[in-house]
């Protein structure tokens, strides 16, 4: 019985001297990889912060840039309209794929996909469209284009059925309006208006007041009723449509002006703001109706 107990005794010690052990190794290796994690973060300082501040110093001069608009030429005006319809025709086609995806493609979606396939098929249609329009030099404007508005149906699909009614309730319809018009009243010859003539603050503040009202307005009558979530939604898109511009225009004196990456951000800056006001202030329009 002694030497059994003794062996008891030794195993029990000898655990606990191991598990004492592998806690000291978990322990130094926690602070380890804590280290690592500390001296990576450092270098992505040391790297992101030089490049940070020269973003915001690109954005302010870009921003400092006041000349009327009918300054530019000819054929960079003809380009940056081009873009901006553009740009309002694949909103349109966002808008499309979300009411799919909201009503009518529903049952298609429920029977073919589950809820995280179609969470992965949004998280990996962004990184599609980037290495297809970036990396993949050998596409024309054109072809960029086709990609673009393809994958944004797409992802409008897919987020539509997601999301639901909750996205419907920012009146995605509209959301083409504010790039249409902006072009329009940069082009100038449709809608002959002094505006261009102004500089660029005034004309913004401008075309920003009548584009808010309109699309706000059309956005009352698709829902029924006045939704300021709509309006700050569409003051916030006429914003970043300003500073799209100007940074645009900047890239163009630069010389690094391309067409497909400057729609895919603005897209991708839309979807991004859209999401943003679907999550924190969109609701059910049929809930409220009932």
């Amino acid at each position: 019985m002694t030497e059994i107990s003794e062996r008891y005794v030794e195993q029990f010690t000898t655990t606990i001297e191991t598990l004492r052990r592998r806690v000291i190794a978990y322990y130094d290796g926690i602070f380890y990889l804590g280290r690592k994690v500390e001296k990576a973060a450092e270098r992505l300082k040391e790297v992101a912060e030089p490049a940070a501040y020269d973003a915001r110093d690109y954005v302010n001069q870009s921003l400092a840039e006041n000349s009327p608009l009918e300054v530019i030429d000819t054929e960079t005006k003809n380009s940056l309209v081009e873009m901006y319809l553009g740009i309002s025709v694949i909103l349109i086609g966002l808008a499309g794929g979300q009411l799919s995806g909201a009503y009518a493609l529903t049952p298609l979606i429920q029977y073919v996909f589950d809820t995280s396939v179609v969470s992965l098929i949004l998280a990996a249609l962004p990184v599609y469209i980037y290495y297809s329009i970036r990396k993949n030099s050998s596409l024309d404007d054109t072809e960029r284009r086709s990609i673009l508005f393809s994958s944004t149906l797409f992802f409008g699909i897919f987020s539509g059925y997601l999301f639901g009614p909750r996205m419907l309730s920012l009146a995605p319809t509209t959301i083409f309006l504010p790039p249409f018009m902006f072009a329009l009243l940069f082009d100038n010859g449709i809608l002959p208006t002094p505006l261009v003539s102004l500089n660029r603050q005034s004309f913004f503040i401008a075309f920003a007041s009548i584009s808010v009202f309109i699309t706000t307005f059309l956005a009352s009558i698709v829902l029924g009723s006045f939704s300021i979530v709509i309006s700050l939604f569409n003051i916030v898109h006429v914003t970043g449509l300003y500073i799209h511009f100007q940074v645009i225009m900047q890239f163009v004196k630069d010389k690094n002006f391309l067409v497909g990456e400057s729609q895919a951000i603005y897209i991708g800056v839309s979807i991004l703001s859209q999401f943003i006001f679907t999550m924190v202030l969109g609701y059910n329009p049929e809930a409220t109706k009932k």
